[in-house]
C-alpha cells in the first residue's frame, strides 16, 4: 500500500486554484468559530462544512489518516476527562477508594459528554487545517501572511515548522525501513521490546533532524537573512476584485457567527446536568444561516472559475 505523504501536492482542482487569501479567510473563520461556540450541534456543523471542501480538493486520504490519529486522541481526552473531573449529577460508576487531592473517583455522564464536546472541537480545527495544509503551497501561505502584515520572522518560523512535520514523517518511514532490513522489527514484540527497538529509530531520527536544522541555519546565514528590512519575492500574490468578494464571503461566517454568539446562541451547559440539544427556533435559524454562509464559498468559487474559462 502506498504510504501517505503529508507534504503539499499540487492537484488540478478548483480548490487548489483558489486564491490563498480566500482559503486562509475561510479556514480561519471555521477554526475561530469552533473555539467560540460550545453547542455540539454548532460544532458538528463546522466539522461537516469542511468535508465538501476536502472532497473537492481530493485530500481524503490525508484527511482520513489524520482523523484516525485524532480518534485515538479523542478517546484519550474522554478517558482522562472522565477520570479526573467528578462534576455532574448523573453518576455512572463510583469507586470505593480515594485519590489524594482528588477524592473519591467517580465517572459521570456529564464528564464524558464534556470530553466528547472538546474532542469534536479539536477534530473540527484539525479538519479545517487539512484544507489549509494540503491545498495551499507553503510559499503562497507565507506570502499571504506577510501581505497581512504578520511579522516576517514569525511567519518564517511557522512555515518552517509546517514543513518540518512532513519531513519528519518521511525520515521516520525511511529509518524504520532501514532498521527492518537489519532485522529490527519496530512494531512487533512486547512493550519492553518495542521500546528497545524504538531507540534504534529515535536516535537516527533525532540526528537527522539536528543536521537538517544546522543546514537550514547555514543556508540562511549564507543568504544574509535579516540583513535588509525590505525584502523582495520571486512571486507576488495578487488579490483581484473577484477574489476580494470571495474573501468577504470567506470571512462572513466568522463575522455573522460572532454576532450570533454575542446574542446568546451557541452556548451549552454540561454541568451540573446536560442541557437539551434542541437549540430552539432561534438556534435552528442561526444554524441554517451559518450553514448557508459556510457552504456559499463553493458555488461562488466554481462560478468564478467558469467566468475565467469563458
Amino acid at each position: 500500500m502506498k504510504s501517505i505523504s503529508y507534504r503539499y501536492h499540487d492537484r488540478n482542482t478548483f480548490v487548489h486554484r483558489l486564491n490563498p487569501f480566500v482559503k486562509l479567510a475561510w479556514v480561519t473563520g471555521v477554526m475561530l468559530l469552533a473555539v467560540i461556540f460550545e453547542h455540539p450541534l454548532y460544532l458538528m456543523l463546522f466539522f461537516l462544512s469542511t468535508l465538501p471542501v476536502i472532497a473537492l480538493a481530493q485530500a481524503w486520504r490525508e484527511w482520513a489518516s489524520l482523523m484516525r490519529f485524532m480518534l485515538w486522541m479523542s478517546v484519550a481526552i474522554v478517558l482522562i476527562n472522565a477520570l479526573v473531573i467528578y462534576h455532574g449529577s448523573h453518576v455512572l460508576l463510583e469507586f470505593t477508594f480515594e485519590i489524594p487531592t482528588l477524592g473519591q473517583p467517580k465517572i459521570t455522564l456529564e464528564a464524558i459528554a464534556f470530553g466528547l464536546g472538546m474532542s469534536l472541537r479539536l477534530i473540527t480545527i484539525v479538519s479545517a487545517f487539512v484544507v489549509l495544509n494540503f491545498t495551499v503551497h507553503p510559499d503562497d501561505m507565507m506570502q499571504a501572511m506577510i501581505k497581512i502584515k504578520f511579522p516576517y520572522k514569525s511567519v518564517l518560523a511557522t512555515s518552517m515548522s509546517l514543513r518540518f512535520f512532513p519531513a519528519l514523517v518521511d525520515d521516520l518511514e525511511r529509518v524504520s525501513d532501514v532498521q527492518r532490513t537489519r532485522g529490527i522489527e519496530i512494531d512487533k514484540g512486547g512493550i519492553a521490546q518495542r521500546a528497545k527497538n524504538g531507540g534504534a529509530v529515535l536516535v537516527p531520527l533525532l540526528s537527522n533532524s539536528l543536521d537538517r536544522a544546522v543546514q537550514i541555519a547555514e543556508a540562511m546565514e549564507a543568504r544574509a537573512f535579516g540583513a535588509y528590512q525590505r525584502r523582495t519575492s520571486f512571486k507576488e500574490i495578487a488579490l483581484p476584485g473577484w477574489d476580494r468578494l470571495l474573501v468577504a464571503f470567506g470571512l462572513s461566517p466568522l463575522l455573522i457567527g460572532t454576532a450570533i454568539r454575542w446574542m446568546g446562541y451557541g452556548k451549552y451547559r454540561y454541568y451540573p446536568s446536560l442541557q437539551h440539544l434542541d437549540p430552539g427556533p432561534g438556534g435552528w435559524l442561526s444554524l441554517t444561516v451559518l450553514a448557508v454562509l459556510l457552504l456559499s464559498i463553493l458555488p461562488l468559487a466554481w462560478f468564478r472559475k467558469r467566468c475565467q474559462l469563458d
